[in-house]
């Protein structure tokens, strides 16, 4: 993971399937929700069409956080879309603001990579001189099966 990148970035919806869930909760894998959360993404009928609304690209959005990185938070995983004037039952329509966002860039065989890319952020954040985290909405851009940029939300 190279240095972060300081970016402007617009607004956009989000459509797809969501979980709960804290750090606590998905350091043990058996409550961990986000890997059975990813699992039903890529199997649920209700999401085929969409992938070609976001040029195939999915999305994870973190957002609705009790406080910082260790209360809980939920993630909106799936596609962008151009509006949310139609949510079909059982899915979840976001609307994820525009702001100011430091990217982090996660390359390698994923899921290890995304994980490293975390424990990289965290450290990052950490730091006295590091800006400071918005906890509002972050998200990832899976822009492959190697690739995945991070978006952190910034003060």
């Amino acid at each position: 993971m190279g240095q972060p990148v300081l970016s402007q970035e617009g607004g956009f919806y989000v459509l797809g399937l969501e979980v709960r869930t804290s750090a606590a909760l998905e350091a043990d894998p058996a409550t961990a929700r986000i890997p059975g959360l990813w699992a039903q993404v890529h199997r649920d009928p209700r999401l085929e069409g969409l992938p070609r609304m976001a040029k195939g690209k999915l999305f994870g959005v973190y957002h609705a956080y009790q406080g910082d990185e260790n209360g809980a938070y939920s993630l909106l995983a799936g596609y962008q879309v151009p509006d949310l004037r139609e949510v079909p039952a059982g899915l979840k329509g976001l609307a994820v603001p525009g702001g100011r966002y430091l990217v982090f860039t996660a390359e390698g065989e994923l899921p290890g990579a995304l994980r490293q890319t975390w424990e990289a952020i965290r450290g990052y954040f950490a730091r006295p001189d590091a800006p400071r985290r918005a906890f509002s909405y972050d998200y990832e851009i899976y822009e492959d099966l190697t690739r995945v940029s991070v978006y952190i939300a910034l003060r």
